[in-house]
C-alpha cells in the first residue's frame, strides 16, 4: 500500500515538474491592430464602404418616402385601378429596400474580411515566430472580446514583442 502512494506521489511531482516547464503568455492582439498602418488604411477604406451603401441606402428611403407622401395626398382622386398599382410599387420598393439593406450587411462583412484577413495573418504569423524563438508553450489573446482569460500574470505578456516582430 506504501509503494502505491510513493508510486503516485513521484507520478504528481514529475507532471507538476514537467507542467511547470511550459511557458504561458498572452496578447492583446486588439492593441496590436490599433498601432498598424496597414489596419487604418483598412478601417477608412471599409468606412467608405459603409458610407457609399449608407448614401445609395438613404437615396432609396428618400424615393419612398416622396412617393408615398405623393400617394397619400392624392389617393383620394386616384381610380382604384392606379391607387392598387401605386400600393403594389410602395410595397415593391419596400421589399427592393429591405433587400438592399440585407445585401449590404453582407456587403460590410464580407469587405472586412477581405481587409482584415492579411492584417490577421501577418498578427498570427509573428505570434507563431515570437513564440518558438521565445519557448512559449501557449499564448492566450486576451484582446476584445476573443478570450475569457480573468487572471494574467504581465511577466509573460508578449504584446511588445509581437509589435517588435512586425517593427511597430
Amino acid at each position: 500500500m506504501k509503494t502505491k502512494y510513493f508510486y503516485l506521489l513521484i507520478c504528481l511531482t514529475v507532471s507538476l515538474t514537467s507542467f511547470s516547464q511550459q511557458l504561458i503568455g498572452h496578447i492583446n492582439s486588439q492593441d496590436i491592430i490599433s498601432v498598424m498602418p496597414e489596419a487604418a488604411t483598412a478601417q477608412i477604406e471599409l468606412q467608405q464602404e459603409v458610407e457609399d451603401l449608407q448614401a445609395q441606402g438613404q437615396m432609396m428611403a428618400t424615393e419612398y418616402e416622396s412617393q408615398l407622401k405623393d400617394f397619400q395626398i392624392n389617393q383620394e382622386n386616384m381610380s382604384d385601378a392606379i391607387r392598387n398599382d401605386k400600393l403594389k410599387s410602395l410595397q415593391d420598393l419596400e421589399e427592393r429596400i429591405t433587400l438592399f439593406q440585407q445585401s449590404a450587411q453582407q456587403s460590410i462583412q464580407l469587405k472586412e474580411a477581405e481587409l482584415f484577413e492579411p492584417i490577421l495573418l501577418k498578427i498570427q504569423n509573428a505570434i507563431d515566430e515570437v513564440s518558438k524563438k521565445e519557448g512559449y508553450s501557449y499564448v492566450f489573446d486576451i484582446g476584445g472580446s476573443v478570450g475569457s482569460l480573468v487572471y494574467k500574470n504581465d511577466t509573460h505578456d508578449i504584446t511588445n514583442l509581437v509589435k517588435a516582430q512586425l517593427n511597430l
